[in-house]
Protein backbone atom coordinates (compact mmCIF):
# COMPACT_ATOMS: atom_id res chain seq x y z
CA UNK A 1 0.00 0.00 0.00
CA UNK A 2 1.15 3.48 -0.76
CA UNK A 3 2.21 5.38 2.34
CA UNK A 4 1.21 9.02 2.48
CA UNK A 5 3.78 11.50 3.73
CA UNK A 6 4.30 15.25 3.24
CA UNK A 7 6.71 14.47 0.40
CA UNK A 8 4.26 12.36 -1.62
CA UNK A 9 0.82 13.76 -0.81
CA UNK A 10 -0.95 14.23 -4.15
CA UNK A 11 -1.99 17.72 -5.10
CA UNK A 12 -5.42 18.50 -3.67
CA UNK A 13 -5.10 15.83 -0.95
CA UNK A 14 -5.56 18.33 1.91
CA UNK A 15 -8.63 17.74 4.07
CA UNK A 16 -11.54 19.99 3.17
CA UNK A 17 -12.58 22.43 5.86
CA UNK A 18 -16.34 22.04 5.65
CA UNK A 19 -19.21 21.85 8.05
CA UNK A 20 -20.87 18.59 9.08
CA UNK A 21 -23.53 17.89 6.47
CA UNK A 22 -25.94 15.95 8.68
CA UNK A 23 -29.10 17.87 9.65
CA UNK A 24 -29.51 16.10 12.92
CA UNK A 25 -31.42 18.72 14.94
CA UNK A 26 -35.06 19.68 14.71
CA UNK A 27 -35.60 22.68 12.44
CA UNK A 28 -37.90 24.43 14.91
CA UNK A 29 -36.37 27.65 16.24
CA UNK A 30 -36.39 28.54 19.90
CA UNK A 31 -37.94 31.91 20.73
CA UNK A 32 -35.78 33.42 23.45
CA UNK A 33 -35.85 36.72 25.23
CA UNK A 34 -32.25 37.80 25.79
CA UNK A 35 -30.56 39.93 28.37
CA UNK A 36 -27.03 41.25 28.00
CA UNK A 37 -24.42 39.65 30.28
CA UNK A 38 -24.73 41.44 33.57
CA UNK A 39 -21.74 43.49 34.73
CA UNK A 40 -20.02 43.27 31.33
CA UNK A 41 -16.69 45.06 31.43
CA UNK A 42 -14.13 45.96 28.80
CA UNK A 43 -10.41 46.54 28.82
CA UNK A 44 -7.19 46.10 26.90
CA UNK A 45 -6.43 42.56 25.82
CA UNK A 46 -3.50 40.77 27.38
CA UNK A 47 -1.08 38.83 25.22
CA UNK A 48 -2.83 35.66 24.16
CA UNK A 49 -1.15 32.29 23.63
CA UNK A 50 -2.62 30.39 20.65
CA UNK A 51 -5.49 28.04 21.45
CA UNK A 52 -5.34 24.65 19.74
CA UNK A 53 -8.07 24.38 17.07
CA UNK A 54 -10.63 21.62 17.40
CA UNK A 55 -10.40 19.02 14.60
CA UNK A 56 -12.89 19.63 11.78
CA UNK A 57 -14.82 16.74 10.18
CA UNK A 58 -13.73 16.41 6.51
CA UNK A 59 -16.04 15.77 3.57
CA UNK A 60 -13.62 14.43 1.00
CA UNK A 61 -14.64 11.92 -1.68
CA UNK A 62 -12.89 10.17 -4.59
CA UNK A 63 -13.10 11.72 -8.01
CA UNK A 64 -16.52 11.25 -9.67
CA UNK A 65 -17.11 8.94 -12.60
CA UNK A 66 -19.34 10.03 -15.45
CA UNK A 67 -22.90 10.35 -14.18
CA UNK A 68 -21.96 9.70 -10.53
CA UNK A 69 -23.56 11.44 -7.59
CA UNK A 70 -22.80 15.05 -6.74
CA UNK A 71 -22.58 15.58 -2.98
CA UNK A 72 -23.23 19.10 -1.72
CA UNK A 73 -20.22 20.58 0.08
CA UNK A 74 -17.89 17.68 -0.76
CA UNK A 75 -14.42 18.18 -2.18
CA UNK A 76 -12.75 15.79 -4.58
CA UNK A 77 -9.64 13.97 -3.39
CA UNK A 78 -6.84 12.65 -5.55
CA UNK A 79 -5.75 10.21 -2.83
CA UNK A 80 -4.97 6.75 -4.19
CA UNK A 81 -6.43 4.25 -1.74
CA UNK A 82 -8.32 0.99 -2.30
CA UNK A 83 -10.84 1.83 0.41
CA UNK A 84 -12.62 4.91 1.73
CA UNK A 85 -14.24 5.86 5.02
CA UNK A 86 -17.75 7.32 5.04
CA UNK A 87 -19.56 8.19 8.27
CA UNK A 88 -23.27 8.65 8.91
CA UNK A 89 -25.49 9.33 11.87
CA UNK A 90 -25.28 6.15 14.01
CA UNK A 91 -28.38 3.98 13.74
CA UNK A 92 -30.27 1.32 11.83
CA UNK A 93 -30.94 3.51 8.78
CA UNK A 94 -27.24 4.15 8.19
CA UNK A 95 -26.45 0.47 8.81
CA UNK A 96 -28.97 -0.56 6.14
CA UNK A 97 -27.53 1.87 3.60
CA UNK A 98 -24.02 0.59 4.29
CA UNK A 99 -25.04 -3.06 4.12
CA UNK A 100 -26.78 -2.48 0.77
CA UNK A 101 -23.46 -1.72 -0.95
CA UNK A 102 -21.20 -4.00 1.09
CA UNK A 103 -19.66 -1.43 3.43
CA UNK A 104 -18.32 -2.65 6.78
CA UNK A 105 -18.95 -0.77 10.03
CA UNK A 106 -15.90 0.18 12.10
CA UNK A 107 -16.90 -0.48 15.71
CA UNK A 108 -20.32 -1.18 17.19
CA UNK A 109 -20.81 2.28 18.71
CA UNK A 110 -20.15 4.33 15.59
CA UNK A 111 -21.70 5.14 12.24
CA UNK A 112 -18.31 4.91 10.52
CA UNK A 113 -18.04 2.55 7.54
CA UNK A 114 -15.17 1.20 5.43
CA UNK A 115 -16.16 0.92 1.79
CA UNK A 116 -14.50 0.26 -1.57
CA UNK A 117 -13.31 3.50 -3.13
CA UNK A 118 -15.56 3.07 -6.17
CA UNK A 119 -18.63 2.81 -3.87
CA UNK A 120 -17.81 5.74 -1.58
CA UNK A 121 -19.87 8.33 -3.48
CA UNK A 122 -22.85 5.96 -3.63
CA UNK A 123 -22.84 5.48 0.15
CA UNK A 124 -22.34 9.21 0.71
CA UNK A 125 -25.32 9.96 -1.56
CA UNK A 126 -27.55 7.51 0.34
CA UNK A 127 -26.59 9.05 3.70
CA UNK A 128 -26.87 12.63 2.43
CA UNK A 129 -30.36 12.00 1.02
CA UNK A 130 -32.03 12.57 4.39
CA UNK A 131 -29.25 14.49 6.15
CA UNK A 132 -27.33 11.62 7.79
CA UNK A 133 -23.93 12.15 6.13
CA UNK A 134 -21.33 13.29 8.69
CA UNK A 135 -17.89 13.03 7.08
CA UNK A 136 -15.84 11.17 4.49
CA UNK A 137 -12.11 10.64 4.00
CA UNK A 138 -9.60 8.32 2.27
CA UNK A 139 -8.50 5.25 4.22
CA UNK A 140 -4.86 6.41 4.33
CA UNK A 141 -1.87 4.44 5.58
CA UNK A 142 -0.30 5.19 8.92
CA UNK A 143 3.33 6.04 9.61
CA UNK A 144 5.43 4.37 12.27
CA UNK A 145 7.06 6.54 14.92
CA UNK A 146 10.18 4.44 15.44
CA UNK A 147 12.98 2.71 13.53
CA UNK A 148 15.80 0.33 14.53
CA UNK A 149 19.52 1.08 14.46
CA UNK A 150 22.57 -0.51 16.10
CA UNK A 151 22.25 -4.11 17.33
CA UNK A 152 22.86 -5.35 20.83
CA UNK A 153 24.24 -3.15 23.60
CA UNK A 154 24.63 -3.72 27.34
CA UNK A 155 23.22 -0.50 28.71
CA UNK A 156 19.63 0.24 29.66
CA UNK A 157 20.25 3.88 30.56
CA UNK A 158 16.67 4.98 29.97
CA UNK A 159 14.97 3.23 32.90
CA UNK A 160 16.81 5.31 35.50
CA UNK A 161 15.62 8.45 33.74
CA UNK A 162 11.91 7.79 34.32
CA UNK A 163 11.90 5.95 37.69
CA UNK A 164 14.29 5.06 40.50
CA UNK A 165 14.40 1.25 40.22
CA UNK A 166 16.35 0.96 43.48
CA UNK A 167 14.03 2.92 45.78
CA UNK A 168 10.66 2.59 44.03
CA UNK A 169 8.81 -0.72 44.12
CA UNK A 170 6.23 -1.31 41.37
CA UNK A 171 2.87 -2.60 42.63
CA UNK A 172 2.15 -6.33 42.52
CA UNK A 173 0.28 -7.46 39.41
CA UNK A 174 -2.76 -9.74 39.55
CA UNK A 175 -5.84 -10.46 37.46
CA UNK A 176 -7.57 -7.29 38.70
CA UNK A 177 -4.70 -4.98 37.73
CA UNK A 178 -5.30 -2.41 34.99
CA UNK A 179 -4.31 -3.34 31.45
CA UNK A 180 -2.29 -1.59 28.78
CA UNK A 181 -3.42 -2.11 25.18
CA UNK A 182 -0.56 -2.26 22.67
CA UNK A 183 -1.93 -1.15 19.31
CA UNK A 184 0.62 -2.83 17.06
CA UNK A 185 0.74 -5.01 13.96
CA UNK A 186 2.16 -7.97 15.90
CA UNK A 187 4.50 -9.08 18.68
CA UNK A 188 6.94 -12.00 18.95
CA UNK A 189 5.89 -13.80 22.18
CA UNK A 190 8.96 -16.08 21.95
CA UNK A 191 11.44 -13.28 22.58
CA UNK A 192 13.33 -13.95 25.87
CA UNK A 193 12.01 -10.67 27.28
CA UNK A 194 8.38 -11.71 26.71
CA UNK A 195 8.13 -15.49 27.19
CA UNK A 196 6.89 -15.02 30.79
CA UNK A 197 5.19 -11.65 30.26
CA UNK A 198 1.49 -11.07 31.01
CA UNK A 199 0.68 -10.45 27.37
CA UNK A 200 -2.74 -11.45 26.04
CA UNK A 201 -3.49 -12.25 22.40
CA UNK A 202 0.17 -12.07 21.31
CA UNK A 203 0.47 -12.95 17.62
CA UNK A 204 3.59 -13.12 15.44
CA UNK A 205 3.59 -12.13 11.76
CA UNK A 206 7.33 -12.50 11.25
CA UNK A 207 10.34 -10.32 12.17
CA UNK A 208 9.62 -7.59 9.61
CA UNK A 209 6.34 -6.84 11.37
CA UNK A 210 7.10 -8.09 14.90
CA UNK A 211 10.14 -5.96 15.70
CA UNK A 212 8.26 -2.75 16.51
CA UNK A 213 5.60 -4.27 18.77
CA UNK A 214 8.13 -6.54 20.47
CA UNK A 215 10.21 -3.53 21.48
CA UNK A 216 7.11 -1.66 22.71
CA UNK A 217 5.98 -4.62 24.82
CA UNK A 218 9.43 -5.13 26.33
CA UNK A 219 9.88 -1.45 27.23
CA UNK A 220 6.47 -1.30 28.89
CA UNK A 221 6.28 -4.57 30.78
CA UNK A 222 9.12 -7.06 30.40
CA UNK A 223 8.89 -8.97 33.68
CA UNK A 224 12.62 -9.07 34.42
CA UNK A 225 13.07 -12.81 34.04
CA UNK A 226 16.86 -12.51 34.12
CA UNK A 227 17.47 -12.83 30.40
CA UNK A 228 16.81 -9.34 29.08
CA UNK A 229 15.64 -5.93 30.29
CA UNK A 230 13.22 -4.64 32.92
CA UNK A 231 10.06 -2.99 31.69
CA UNK A 232 8.81 0.24 33.23
CA UNK A 233 6.22 -1.79 35.18
CA UNK A 234 7.73 -5.28 35.18
CA UNK A 235 5.16 -7.99 34.50
CA UNK A 236 2.29 -5.55 33.94
CA UNK A 237 -0.87 -6.71 32.19
CA UNK A 238 -0.70 -6.04 28.45
CA UNK A 239 -2.85 -6.92 25.47
CA UNK A 240 -1.89 -6.91 21.81
CA UNK A 241 -4.62 -5.32 19.71
CA UNK A 242 -3.70 -5.79 16.04
CA UNK A 243 -4.14 -2.44 14.30
CA UNK A 244 -3.05 -3.12 10.73
CA UNK A 245 -1.56 -0.24 8.78
CA UNK A 246 -4.49 1.94 7.68
CA UNK A 247 -6.84 4.54 9.10
CA UNK A 248 -9.82 2.18 9.27
CA UNK A 249 -7.89 -0.72 10.82
CA UNK A 250 -6.31 1.51 13.49
CA UNK A 251 -9.68 3.10 14.26
CA UNK A 252 -11.23 -0.34 14.69
CA UNK A 253 -8.34 -1.39 16.94
CA UNK A 254 -8.95 1.51 19.32
CA UNK A 255 -12.61 0.51 19.63
CA UNK A 256 -11.66 -3.16 20.08
CA UNK A 257 -9.28 -2.27 22.91
CA UNK A 258 -12.06 -0.40 24.69
CA UNK A 259 -14.44 -3.33 24.26
CA UNK A 260 -11.76 -5.69 25.63
CA UNK A 261 -11.61 -3.65 28.85
CA UNK A 262 -8.14 -2.14 28.49
CA UNK A 263 -7.45 0.92 30.64
CA UNK A 264 -4.68 2.69 28.69
CA UNK A 265 -3.88 2.78 24.96
CA UNK A 266 -0.30 2.82 23.62
CA UNK A 267 -0.35 4.29 20.10
CA UNK A 268 3.19 4.43 18.68
CA UNK A 269 2.05 5.51 15.21
CA UNK A 270 0.39 8.44 13.51
CA UNK A 271 -1.32 10.02 10.51
CA UNK A 272 0.01 13.23 9.03
CA UNK A 273 -1.92 16.44 9.64
CA UNK A 274 -5.70 16.15 9.66
CA UNK A 275 -5.84 12.72 7.99
CA UNK A 276 -7.97 10.01 9.63
CA UNK A 277 -10.66 12.00 11.44
CA UNK A 278 -12.20 8.58 12.16
CA UNK A 279 -9.37 7.86 14.57
CA UNK A 280 -10.19 11.07 16.45
CA UNK A 281 -13.77 9.81 16.87
CA UNK A 282 -12.37 6.56 18.28
CA UNK A 283 -10.10 8.26 20.84
CA UNK A 284 -12.98 10.49 21.95
CA UNK A 285 -14.99 7.30 22.45
CA UNK A 286 -12.10 6.02 24.56
CA UNK A 287 -12.11 9.18 26.66
CA UNK A 288 -15.84 8.78 27.25
CA UNK A 289 -15.20 5.21 28.41
CA UNK A 290 -12.56 6.33 30.94
CA UNK A 291 -9.62 5.01 28.91
CA UNK A 292 -6.35 6.98 28.71
CA UNK A 293 -4.97 7.42 25.16
CA UNK A 294 -1.18 7.89 24.86
CA UNK A 295 0.48 8.55 21.48
CA UNK A 296 3.88 9.20 19.95
CA UNK A 297 4.44 12.84 18.98
CA UNK A 298 6.21 11.65 15.82
CA UNK A 299 9.60 11.72 14.11
CA UNK A 300 8.85 14.30 11.43
CA UNK A 301 11.33 17.02 12.41
CA UNK A 302 13.97 15.59 10.04
CA UNK A 303 12.94 15.25 6.42
CA UNK A 304 9.19 15.68 6.83
CA UNK A 305 9.09 19.36 7.75
CA UNK A 306 7.99 18.84 11.35
CA UNK A 307 4.52 17.78 10.19
CA UNK A 308 2.11 17.20 13.11
CA UNK A 309 0.68 13.71 13.59
CA UNK A 310 -2.72 12.53 14.70
CA UNK A 311 -3.61 11.11 17.22
CA UNK A 312 -0.88 12.91 19.22
CA UNK A 313 -2.33 16.36 18.46
CA UNK A 314 -5.97 15.42 19.18
CA UNK A 315 -7.83 16.57 22.30
CA UNK A 316 -7.27 14.51 25.47
CA UNK A 317 -4.51 12.37 23.93
CA UNK A 318 -1.21 12.43 25.87
CA UNK A 319 1.48 13.24 23.27
CA UNK A 320 5.00 11.95 24.01
CA UNK A 321 8.25 13.35 22.61
CA UNK A 322 11.80 11.99 22.94
CA UNK A 323 15.13 13.10 24.41
CA UNK A 324 18.61 11.59 24.51
CA UNK A 325 20.90 10.51 27.36
CA UNK A 326 22.03 14.12 27.77
CA UNK A 327 18.48 15.38 28.19
CA UNK A 328 18.42 17.09 24.78
CA UNK A 329 15.32 16.80 22.65
CA UNK A 330 15.85 14.27 19.85
CA UNK A 331 16.67 15.87 16.52
CA UNK A 332 13.93 13.87 14.81
CA UNK A 333 11.19 14.55 17.39
CA UNK A 334 8.15 16.46 16.16
CA UNK A 335 7.69 19.80 17.89
CA UNK A 336 4.33 21.49 18.45
CA UNK A 337 2.12 22.91 21.18
CA UNK A 338 0.34 19.55 21.51
CA UNK A 339 3.39 17.80 23.04
CA UNK A 340 2.58 16.94 26.67
CA UNK A 341 5.48 14.88 28.02
CA UNK A 342 8.93 13.61 27.06
CA UNK A 343 10.77 10.38 27.76
CA UNK A 344 13.99 8.72 26.55
CA UNK A 345 13.79 8.00 22.83
CA UNK A 346 17.38 7.86 21.52
CA UNK A 347 19.49 4.69 21.77
CA UNK A 348 16.80 3.00 23.85
CA UNK A 349 18.07 -0.50 24.64
CA UNK A 350 15.11 -2.79 23.94
CA UNK A 351 14.23 -6.25 22.61
CA UNK A 352 14.58 -6.65 18.86
CA UNK A 353 13.64 -9.28 16.28
CA UNK A 354 15.47 -9.64 12.96
CA UNK A 355 16.14 -12.14 10.20
CA UNK A 356 19.62 -13.35 9.27
CA UNK A 357 20.71 -13.67 5.65
CA UNK A 358 19.91 -17.39 5.73
CA UNK A 359 16.40 -16.78 7.01
CA UNK A 360 16.99 -17.65 10.69
CA UNK A 361 15.14 -15.49 13.24
CA UNK A 362 17.40 -13.64 15.67
CA UNK A 363 15.80 -12.60 18.96
CA UNK A 364 18.15 -10.11 20.51
CA UNK A 365 18.36 -6.48 21.57
CA UNK A 366 19.15 -3.21 19.83
CA UNK A 367 19.51 0.52 20.30
CA UNK A 368 16.28 2.01 19.01
CA UNK A 369 15.46 5.62 18.16
CA UNK A 370 12.03 7.17 17.91
CA UNK A 371 9.13 8.65 19.85
CA UNK A 372 7.58 5.19 19.40
CA UNK A 373 9.83 3.96 22.18
CA UNK A 374 9.25 6.94 24.48
CA UNK A 375 5.50 6.37 24.34
CA UNK A 376 5.27 2.99 26.17
CA UNK A 377 7.23 4.47 29.08
CA UNK A 378 4.47 7.03 29.60
CA UNK A 379 1.68 4.56 28.82
CA UNK A 380 3.07 2.06 31.35
CA UNK A 381 3.36 4.84 33.92
CA UNK A 382 -0.27 5.81 33.37
CA UNK A 383 -1.35 2.19 33.86
CA UNK A 384 0.78 1.97 37.01
CA UNK A 385 -0.94 5.06 38.41
CA UNK A 386 -4.35 3.53 37.67
CA UNK A 387 -3.53 0.88 40.27
CA UNK A 388 -1.40 2.91 42.67
CA UNK A 389 -3.79 5.90 42.86
CA UNK A 390 -7.32 4.50 42.53
CA UNK A 391 -8.81 7.77 43.79
CA UNK A 392 -7.83 9.54 40.55
CA UNK A 393 -9.92 9.30 37.39
CA UNK A 394 -8.39 8.98 33.93
CA UNK A 395 -8.18 12.73 33.27
CA UNK A 396 -6.58 13.31 36.69
CA UNK A 397 -3.97 10.62 36.01
CA UNK A 398 -2.98 12.44 32.82
CA UNK A 399 -2.66 15.72 34.73
CA UNK A 400 -0.67 13.98 37.50
CA UNK A 401 1.85 12.80 34.91
CA UNK A 402 2.26 16.25 33.34
CA UNK A 403 2.23 18.23 36.59
CA UNK A 404 4.93 16.02 38.13
CA UNK A 405 7.20 16.12 35.07
CA UNK A 406 10.78 17.34 35.47
CA UNK A 407 11.04 20.59 33.51
CA UNK A 408 13.41 20.55 30.55
CA UNK A 409 14.20 23.19 27.95
CA UNK A 410 12.47 26.56 28.31
CA UNK A 411 10.76 27.17 31.65
CA UNK A 412 7.25 25.73 31.69
CA UNK A 413 5.45 24.05 28.82
CA UNK A 414 7.21 24.21 25.45
CA UNK A 415 6.87 22.58 21.99
CA UNK A 416 10.00 20.43 22.43
CA UNK A 417 9.42 18.74 25.79
CA UNK A 418 5.82 19.59 26.65
CA UNK A 419 5.59 19.86 30.43
CA UNK A 420 8.94 18.06 30.82
CA UNK A 421 10.41 14.60 31.40
CA UNK A 422 8.36 11.72 32.75
CA UNK A 423 8.99 11.29 36.50
CA UNK A 424 7.09 8.31 37.90
CA UNK A 425 8.32 8.78 41.47
CA UNK A 426 6.95 12.33 41.53
CA UNK A 427 3.68 11.29 39.84
CA UNK A 428 3.01 8.78 42.60
CA UNK A 429 2.96 11.53 45.23
CA UNK A 430 1.91 14.74 43.43
CA UNK A 431 -1.24 16.40 44.80
CA UNK A 432 -4.43 15.20 43.13
CA UNK A 433 -5.20 17.52 40.19
CA UNK A 434 -8.69 19.03 39.80
CA UNK A 435 -11.24 16.72 38.21
CA UNK A 436 -12.46 17.36 34.66
CA UNK A 437 -15.78 15.50 34.37
CA UNK A 438 -18.21 14.92 31.49
CA UNK A 439 -15.57 14.50 28.78
CA UNK A 440 -15.62 14.32 25.85
CA UNK A 441 -17.70 17.47 25.48
CA UNK A 442 -15.55 19.43 23.03
CA UNK A 443 -18.43 20.29 20.69
CA UNK A 444 -22.11 19.65 20.06
CA UNK A 445 -21.50 16.52 17.97
CA UNK A 446 -20.08 14.67 20.98
CA UNK A 447 -23.20 15.41 23.05
CA UNK A 448 -26.25 14.88 20.84
CA UNK A 449 -25.69 11.36 19.47
CA UNK A 450 -24.13 12.48 16.20
CA UNK A 451 -20.46 11.49 16.43
CA UNK A 452 -20.94 9.15 19.40
CA UNK A 453 -24.04 6.97 19.51
CA UNK A 454 -24.92 7.70 23.12
CA UNK A 455 -26.19 11.18 24.00
CA UNK A 456 -24.56 13.02 26.88
CA UNK A 457 -26.67 13.59 29.97
CA UNK A 458 -28.22 17.00 30.60
CA UNK A 459 -26.34 19.28 32.95
CA UNK A 460 -29.68 20.65 34.17
CA UNK A 461 -33.35 20.05 33.45
CA UNK A 462 -36.62 21.09 35.09
CA UNK A 463 -37.65 19.00 38.07
CA UNK A 464 -34.10 18.29 39.28
CA UNK A 465 -33.68 20.98 41.92
CA UNK A 466 -33.20 24.71 41.68
CA UNK A 467 -29.54 24.58 40.62
CA UNK A 468 -26.80 22.30 39.31
CA UNK A 469 -23.05 22.95 39.29
CA UNK A 470 -20.00 21.35 37.73
CA UNK A 471 -16.30 22.15 38.16
CA UNK A 472 -14.04 21.52 35.17
CA UNK A 473 -10.77 22.55 33.51
CA UNK A 474 -9.86 23.71 30.00
CA UNK A 475 -6.46 23.12 28.40
CA UNK A 476 -5.37 25.53 25.68
CA UNK A 477 -3.41 22.74 23.97
CA UNK A 478 -5.59 19.65 24.47
CA UNK A 479 -9.07 20.66 25.67
CA UNK A 480 -9.92 24.17 24.43
CA UNK A 481 -13.72 23.89 24.74
CA UNK A 482 -16.37 22.39 27.00
CA UNK A 483 -20.00 22.23 25.85
CA UNK A 484 -23.03 21.27 27.96
CA UNK A 485 -26.64 20.34 27.17
CA UNK A 486 -29.21 22.21 29.25
CA UNK A 487 -33.01 21.91 29.08
CA UNK A 488 -34.97 25.08 29.68
CA UNK A 489 -38.62 24.60 30.67
CA UNK A 490 -41.67 25.99 28.90
CA UNK A 491 -42.21 29.70 29.57
CA UNK A 492 -39.27 29.54 31.91
CA UNK A 493 -35.99 31.32 32.52
CA UNK A 494 -32.51 30.37 33.65
CA UNK A 495 -29.58 32.15 35.24
CA UNK A 496 -26.25 30.65 34.09
CA UNK A 497 -23.01 31.65 35.81
CA UNK A 498 -19.36 30.61 35.46
CA UNK A 499 -16.99 31.40 38.30
CA UNK A 500 -13.43 31.87 37.01
CA UNK A 501 -11.35 29.84 39.46
CA UNK A 502 -8.11 29.85 37.45
CA UNK A 503 -7.22 32.03 34.44
CA UNK A 504 -9.82 33.53 32.09
CA UNK A 505 -12.85 31.88 30.45
CA UNK A 506 -15.70 32.93 28.16
CA UNK A 507 -19.33 31.82 28.60
CA UNK A 508 -21.64 31.48 25.57
CA UNK A 509 -25.17 30.13 25.15
CA UNK A 510 -26.45 28.77 21.81
CA UNK A 511 -29.78 27.86 20.22
CA UNK A 512 -30.86 24.21 19.95
CA UNK A 513 -30.18 23.97 16.19
CA UNK A 514 -26.45 24.67 16.64
CA UNK A 515 -24.31 22.11 14.80
CA UNK A 516 -20.87 23.24 15.97
CA UNK A 517 -19.38 26.00 18.10
CA UNK A 518 -16.80 26.33 15.30
CA UNK A 519 -19.51 27.79 13.04
CA UNK A 520 -22.03 29.51 15.35
CA UNK A 521 -23.53 31.77 12.69
CA UNK A 522 -26.73 33.27 14.11
CA UNK A 523 -27.11 30.52 16.69
CA UNK A 524 -25.43 32.52 19.47
CA UNK A 525 -27.97 33.69 22.04
CA UNK A 526 -25.78 35.55 24.51
CA UNK A 527 -22.23 35.59 25.84
CA UNK A 528 -20.15 36.92 28.71
CA UNK A 529 -16.38 37.49 28.72
CA UNK A 530 -15.25 39.47 31.77
CA UNK A 531 -11.78 39.79 33.30
CA UNK A 532 -10.37 36.82 35.18
CA UNK A 533 -11.63 36.60 38.75
CA UNK A 534 -15.08 37.99 38.05
CA UNK A 535 -18.08 35.73 37.59
CA UNK A 536 -19.46 35.37 34.10
CA UNK A 537 -23.25 35.37 33.99
CA UNK A 538 -26.20 35.45 31.57
CA UNK A 539 -29.98 35.14 31.78
CA UNK A 540 -32.02 33.23 29.22
CA UNK A 541 -35.80 32.91 28.84
CA UNK A 542 -37.90 30.48 26.81
CA UNK A 543 -41.15 32.14 25.66
CA UNK A 544 -42.52 28.98 24.03
CA UNK A 545 -44.97 26.49 25.51
CA UNK A 546 -42.53 23.59 25.06
CA UNK A 547 -39.22 22.93 26.82
CA UNK A 548 -36.10 23.26 24.65
CA UNK A 549 -32.47 22.15 24.67
CA UNK A 550 -29.83 24.89 24.64
CA UNK A 551 -26.03 24.54 24.57
CA UNK A 552 -23.66 26.24 27.01
CA UNK A 553 -20.05 26.64 25.90
CA UNK A 554 -16.97 27.46 27.97
CA UNK A 555 -13.76 28.43 26.13
CA UNK A 556 -10.60 30.38 27.07
CA UNK A 557 -11.37 34.08 27.37
CA UNK A 558 -9.68 36.78 25.34
CA UNK A 559 -7.36 37.55 28.26
CA UNK A 560 -6.34 33.93 28.94
CA UNK A 561 -2.61 33.24 28.70
CA UNK A 562 -2.21 30.16 30.93
CA UNK A 563 -2.32 26.54 29.76
CA UNK A 564 -5.18 25.67 32.12
CA UNK A 565 -8.40 27.53 32.92
CA UNK A 566 -10.53 26.17 35.75
CA UNK A 567 -14.13 27.19 36.36
CA UNK A 568 -17.38 26.35 38.15
CA UNK A 569 -20.46 26.41 35.91
CA UNK A 570 -23.85 26.77 37.64
CA UNK A 571 -27.37 26.72 36.23
CA UNK A 572 -30.16 28.24 38.35
CA UNK A 573 -33.79 27.53 37.45
CA UNK A 574 -37.22 26.61 38.75
CA UNK A 575 -37.84 23.12 40.11
CA UNK A 576 -40.51 22.45 37.49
Amino acid sequence: MKRISPSNIPEGYAVAISRIQARFLLPAMLALALMLPFGMSTGANAAIAPVAPLPVPPLELPGPDAGSASISGATTSSAETDTWIVAGLPGESSDRDAEAIGAKRIGASTGIYRVKTEDARDLAKRLAGDGRLLFAEPDVSMVSSGYPEDLFVTSQWWLNRVVNPTDTTPPAVDDSSPELALLEESVDPLHPDLTSARLSDATSLGPNKDWHGTAIAGIAGSPGEGSGILGVWPGMKMRLVPMGTTCSSATKAVISAIKAGSDVLNMSYGFYGDNCFSHYVATEYAVGAGVIPVAAAGNSNEGDGNAPLRPATDPHVISVSAFDAGGLVASFATRNSGVDLSAPGVSVFAPNVATEAGGAIVRGWAKLDGTSFSTPMVAAAATWLEQARPGLDDRQIGRALTESASDLGAAGRDPEYGEGALNIDAALSVAAPPADPREPNDDVGWLNGTLLKKKASLLWKPGKGRRKSVKATLSRSKDPADVYRVKIGKKSKLLITAAQLESDIKLEVFKPNLKSILEPGRKLIVKSDKPSGKTEGVRVRNLRRKPKIIYVSITPGKRAVDEYSRYRLTVFGRKN
